[in-house]
Protein backbone atom coordinates (compact mmCIF):
# COMPACT_ATOMS: atom_id res chain seq x y z
CA UNK A 1 0.00 0.00 0.00
CA UNK A 2 2.81 2.54 1.05
CA UNK A 3 3.75 1.78 -2.55
CA UNK A 4 1.03 2.66 -4.17
CA UNK A 5 1.00 5.83 -2.20
CA UNK A 6 4.49 7.17 -3.47
CA UNK A 7 4.16 6.00 -6.67
CA UNK A 8 0.79 8.15 -7.05
CA UNK A 9 2.74 11.31 -5.16
CA UNK A 10 5.30 10.79 -7.61
CA UNK A 11 2.81 11.40 -10.38
CA UNK A 12 0.88 13.91 -8.78
CA UNK A 13 4.34 15.99 -8.57
CA UNK A 14 4.95 15.19 -12.09
CA UNK A 15 1.84 15.93 -13.37
CA UNK A 16 2.14 19.56 -11.17
CA UNK A 17 5.73 20.54 -12.83
CA UNK A 18 4.59 19.68 -16.15
CA UNK A 19 1.42 22.21 -16.16
CA UNK A 20 3.28 24.44 -14.01
CA UNK A 21 5.92 24.43 -17.25
CA UNK A 22 3.10 23.94 -19.48
CA UNK A 23 1.40 27.23 -18.27
CA UNK A 24 4.89 29.38 -18.82
CA UNK A 25 5.28 27.91 -22.40
CA UNK A 26 2.22 28.99 -22.97
CA UNK A 27 2.12 32.09 -21.41
CA UNK A 28 5.51 33.33 -23.39
CA UNK A 29 5.08 35.77 -26.66
CA UNK A 30 7.51 36.63 -29.30
CA UNK A 31 9.16 39.54 -27.69
CA UNK A 32 11.42 41.49 -30.74
CA UNK A 33 13.06 42.97 -27.94
CA UNK A 34 14.59 39.75 -26.11
CA UNK A 35 18.11 39.44 -25.64
CA UNK A 36 18.38 37.13 -28.42
CA UNK A 37 17.14 39.05 -31.11
CA UNK A 38 19.74 41.39 -29.79
CA UNK A 39 22.32 39.42 -30.80
CA UNK A 40 21.24 40.14 -34.47
CA UNK A 41 21.67 43.60 -36.13
CA UNK A 42 18.01 44.39 -36.54
CA UNK A 43 19.42 46.03 -40.18
CA UNK A 44 18.68 49.47 -39.27
CA UNK A 45 21.21 51.41 -41.07
CA UNK A 46 23.76 53.45 -39.45
CA UNK A 47 22.65 56.45 -40.67
CA UNK A 48 18.94 56.28 -38.68
CA UNK A 49 20.72 56.02 -35.17
CA UNK A 50 20.85 58.55 -33.02
CA UNK A 51 22.00 59.24 -29.31
CA UNK A 52 20.67 61.45 -26.67
CA UNK A 53 23.16 61.35 -23.90
CA UNK A 54 27.02 61.05 -25.52
CA UNK A 55 30.09 61.46 -23.60
CA UNK A 56 33.16 62.33 -25.12
CA UNK A 57 36.85 62.31 -23.96
CA UNK A 58 38.95 65.89 -24.72
CA UNK A 59 41.71 63.78 -26.06
CA UNK A 60 42.34 64.22 -30.29
CA UNK A 61 40.36 62.37 -31.42
CA UNK A 62 37.70 62.15 -29.05
CA UNK A 63 36.61 58.86 -27.95
CA UNK A 64 33.17 58.84 -27.17
CA UNK A 65 30.46 56.42 -26.13
CA UNK A 66 26.38 57.05 -25.94
CA UNK A 67 25.32 55.97 -22.58
CA UNK A 68 21.82 55.59 -23.57
CA UNK A 69 19.52 53.11 -22.32
CA UNK A 70 17.18 51.83 -24.03
CA UNK A 71 14.48 48.91 -24.11
CA UNK A 72 15.93 47.74 -27.98
CA UNK A 73 19.53 47.58 -29.16
CA UNK A 74 21.22 50.91 -30.97
CA UNK A 75 20.89 50.16 -34.43
CA UNK A 76 24.62 50.99 -34.69
CA UNK A 77 25.84 49.43 -31.25
CA UNK A 78 28.04 46.14 -32.29
CA UNK A 79 28.33 45.76 -28.04
CA UNK A 80 24.93 45.65 -26.56
CA UNK A 81 24.17 44.28 -23.69
CA UNK A 82 20.76 43.67 -22.38
CA UNK A 83 19.19 42.77 -18.87
CA UNK A 84 16.52 39.76 -18.84
CA UNK A 85 14.15 42.14 -17.06
CA UNK A 86 10.74 43.56 -18.09
CA UNK A 87 11.24 46.10 -19.76
CA UNK A 88 14.79 44.86 -21.03
CA UNK A 89 17.53 47.81 -20.05
CA UNK A 90 20.05 47.63 -23.10
CA UNK A 91 23.39 49.24 -23.09
CA UNK A 92 25.94 49.75 -25.69
CA UNK A 93 29.66 49.64 -25.27
CA UNK A 94 30.89 50.76 -28.59
CA UNK A 95 33.42 53.69 -28.54
CA UNK A 96 33.40 55.71 -31.66
CA UNK A 97 35.41 58.88 -32.39
CA UNK A 98 31.38 60.95 -32.82
CA UNK A 99 28.46 61.20 -31.33
CA UNK A 100 25.29 60.67 -33.20
CA UNK A 101 22.54 63.04 -33.58
CA UNK A 102 20.31 63.53 -30.62
CA UNK A 103 17.06 61.03 -31.00
CA UNK A 104 15.23 63.96 -29.26
CA UNK A 105 15.05 67.51 -28.75
CA UNK A 106 16.61 67.88 -25.32
CA UNK A 107 18.78 70.12 -23.45
CA UNK A 108 21.07 67.26 -22.02
CA UNK A 109 23.60 66.83 -25.01
CA UNK A 110 24.21 71.13 -24.73
CA UNK A 111 24.88 70.21 -20.26
CA UNK A 112 27.34 67.70 -21.00
CA UNK A 113 29.33 69.60 -23.84
CA UNK A 114 29.76 72.66 -21.57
Amino acid sequence: MELMNKKAMMKLALMVFLLGFTANVVNARFDSASFITQVFSNGDDVKSACCDTCLCTKSNPPICRCVDIRETRHSACNSCVCTASIPPQCRCFDTTKFCYKACHDSKKEEVIKN
